[in-house]
């Protein structure tokens, strides 16, 4: 987190949140979907399992463990089902143990807004040691030469003889709920961990559904977006011009534009323009240029090679790339003149991946608050003040916000989409639902018409 990353975005019911409030306070519940019952299970069960932290404790199981005579009532707590955890008695040492988050301030990331985060914690039951050299080990010593080199009886057998050694290995992932917008942020792209992670979440009263990017008549929005940027960009001719000193120097050779400004563009863009917002959005690296419409795409990172690719044919388009937006910041200098500077804001990866259809999520790949850490520095150094750890969340949600609706709001723009049709991160439509509305179009008593 607090870095480029890629996101999944779920859609997340407003009317959840008083329900996810009280669960909040819930000690009993709060500790069945902890961090520290899910530790526990895994190791006493040797089964993979997710657990929830607070955002200000990422390790709060380990700051504030149960003693080992309480972990076996633990795992077999964390081991039952939520609607038999009820009738369970458990011993004051765990149910009072500080190991885990069980009030809504635990989880608040801000006094006024509904703005939540939490840690989800992947545990997975696996072999940690080298087999490899368990079996070369044991085959040195009971048949005296190397493992490959033995006969498949003798393999069978020292496949059999050989154990390695099993541990609980963990990941931490964020995540944030904004029930202002009604969306949850998890920062990872593993389709089955996402699937995990929002089956643990609607047991704490979340009301989450399916979303993805939605373009209605544009299957190919991504690189129709790409292209649109590309042929508006009012430095083409710059940018063709730092293609060719590319292919005849070397880096250290190529003669710096005099403007700062447009010398930053041509050597890290292939594309810039302004955007009706006042933005400016410029592509660039890693990309992929495809450069006949029946030809496989390119793969290039450089800016100077996307443009020589994108001139060498008419037929030549941008199927993917790094989309950077920019605003353009007046400054006062010590002197007391002034002074324009480009300022990045964000950047994120766009290509045709920027939905997961299976589980239903919007992602961000490749996403990045460009000036968040300068920023917060600069506050620092200004005020001598350090933000607090709920302060550093959500400033990074509410920026990331700011960040999704530009987005939606320029790639309407760059579409041409009238402004009363729906398009964006949209919930997705699922087919049951398409039926039953027929279903009741067909039945106008059913609806009391």
């Amino acid at each position: 987190m607090f870095g480029r990353g890629t996101w999944a975005i779920f859609g997340l019911g407003q009317e959840s949140l008083e329900t996810f409030r009280t669960n909040l306070e819930d000690r009993a519940l709060m500790l069945g979907e902890s961090q520290l019952a899910a530790d526990a299970h895994t190791r006493h069960s040797c089964v993979d399992t997710i657990g929830i932290n607070p955002f200000s404790g990422p390790r709060l199981d380990e700051e504030h463990p149960v003693g080992p005579d309480h972990e076996p009532e633990l795992a077999a707590y964390a081991k039952a089902e939520p609607g038999e955890r009820p009738a369970i008695v458990l011993s004051p040492e765990i149910l009072d143990c500080q190991g885990y988050g069980a009030t809504e301030a635990h989880f608040r990331l801000h006094p006024s807004m509904p703005w939540y985060g939490l840690w989800a914690v992947s545990n997975e039951w696996k072999d940690v040691s080298d087999v490899s050299s368990i079996r070369e080990q044991r085959s040195y010593r009971l048949m005296e030469r190397p493992y490959k080199f033995l006969p498949a009886t003798d393999k069978k057998t020292i496949d059999q003889d050989t154990a390695g050694i099993t541990a609980a290995v963990r990941k931490q992932i964020p995540v944030l709920l904004d029930f202002n917008d009604g969306r949850l942020y998890i920062e990872n792209s593993g389709k089955q961990l996402l699937y995990q992670i929002t089956v643990r979440l609607r047991l704490l009263g979340l009301d989450i559904f399916p979303v993805a990017w939605t373009y209605p008549g544009r299957p190919h929005w991504p690189s129709d977006i790409l292209n649109r940027l590309y042929e508006n960009t009012p430095y083409q001719r710059e940018f063709q011009k730092r293609a060719e000193d590319a292919a005849r120097f070397r880096p250290g050779e190529i003669e710096k534009l005099e403007d700062r400004q447009l010398e930053s563009i041509v050597a890290n863009f292939f594309s810039m323009t302004e955007l009706p917002n006042g933005f400016w959005a410029g592509l660039s690296g890693p990309a992929q240029i495809r450069m006949h419409h029946a030809s496989p795409p390119i793969a290039v990172k450089p800016p100077t090679s996307a443009t020589t690719l994108l001139n060498m044919t008419s037929d030549a388009k941008v199927l993917s790339g790094a989309l950077t937006v920019q605003e353009i910041v007046s400054a006062t200098s010590r002197k007391g003149g002034e002074y324009t500077f480009r300022k990045d804001l964000f950047c994120i990866a766009v290509n045709d991946r920027m939905n997961i259809t299976e589980i239903g999520a919007a992602m961000l790949r490749g996403f990045g608050l460009s000036s968040f850490r300068k920023d917060i520095l600069r506050e620092i150094r200004y005020t001598k003040q350090v933000p607090s750890i709920d302060q550093f969340w959500s400033n990074w949600l509410h920026e990331m916000s700011n960040a999704v609706r530009t987005l939606e709001a320029t790639f309407r723009d760059v579409l041409d989409i009238d402004g009363d049709q729906e398009a964006g991160i949209l919930p997705m439509k699922l087919p049951n639902q398409n039926a039953q509305a027929e279903q009741q179009a067909e039945q106008p008593e059913a609806l009391g018409v």
